[in-house]
C-alpha cells in the first residue's frame, strides 16, 4: 500500500511539473516589450478623435507562474479615471506559445497612477483578482521579430453581456496593435466591440525592468 502511494505521489508532481506554468526568453523579452509608456496614433472612438496613453508596469517579479504585469489606459488630457486597469499574466507553454491571461482588480481606482508611484499596489495580492471575461490570447514570436496574438476561442466564456477585449494583439520592440473585437454575450450572440479597425500604441518611454517595482 505505501508504496502504491509513494507511485502515486511521484505520479502526480511529474504530472504537475510538466503541466506547470512557467516562464522563458520569450515571456522575457515580450515583457520587456509591453512594459513602458504608449501612446496611441489612430483612436477614434463615438465619432471622437482622441489620444490614449497606455502605461505597463511590471510586478511580482520575483514569483515563477509567469510574468505578471500593471496595464492602465487613459484617455490623454481628460481628468477622469483611467478606462481601462488589468493585471496580465505572461505564460510559458510546452509548445513554445505565450498564454495572455487578464485579470480584473477590486477598487481598480485606488491604484490609478501606479506607473509613476508603484508603491500603490504594495496591498494588492493575486487573491483579490478576478479573472476577467476577455478570452486568452495564444501568442507566438514570429521571424519578423513580432509577437503575434489571436484569441484562444476555446477559453472564451459566455456568461455577461461584456465584451473581451482584444481578438488580435501584435507587439514589436516600438509598437503595440490590437483589435477589440467583441465577444459573446450571455445568450450566445456576437457583440460588436469598441473599435472596427487596430488600434496601433508607439513605444515613447522604456520602463526599467531592474527597478524596484514591488
Amino acid at each position: 500500500m505505501i508504496s502504491r502511494c509513494i507511485i502515486a505521489l511521484m505520479c502526480l508532481f511529474s504530472s504537475f511539473a510538466y503541466t506547470a506554468v512557467f516562464k522563458s526568453e520569450n515571456t522575457a523579452l515580450l515583457k520587456q516589450w509591453l512594459v513602458g509608456v504608449h501612446i496611441s496614433t489612430n483612436d477614434v472612438i463615438q465619432g471622437r478623435k482622441v489620444n490614449i496613453g497606455l502605461q505597463v508596469l511590471p510586478i511580482w517579479q520575483d514569483r515563477i507562474d509567469g510574468e505578471w504585469l500593471y496595464a492602465e489606459g487613459r484617455i490623454i488630457g481628460s481628468p477622469r479615471k483611467p478606462f481601462r486597469q488589468r493585471i496580465l499574466q505572461l505564460v510559458a507553454t510546452p509548445t513554445g506559445l505565450i498564454r495572455l491571461y487578464s485579470y480584473s482588480i477590486p477598487r481598480a481606482s485606488d491604484f490609478a497612477g501606479a506607473y509613476y508611484a508603484p508603491h500603490v499596489l504594495a496591498s494588492l495580492t493575486q487573491s483579490q483578482l478576478s479573472i476577467s471575461n476577455n478570452c486568452e490570447l495564444l501568442i507566438e514570436l514570429k521571424v519578423t521579430n513580432t509577437f503575434i496574438g489571436e484569441t484562444d476561442t476555446d477559453s472564451c466564456m459566455m456568461k455577461t453581456g461584456i465584451p473581451f477585449m482584444t481578438r488580435f494583439f501584435s507587439v514589436s520592440a516600438v509598437n503595440i496593435s490590437f483589435l477589440d473585437g467583441g465577444g459573446y454575450n450571455k445568450f450566445g450572440q456576437l457583440v460588436s466591440g469598441q473599435f472596427d479597425v487596430p488600434v496601433t500604441f508607439l513605444k515613447i518611454e522604456n520602463y526599467d525592468l531592474y527597478a524596484d517595482s514591488e
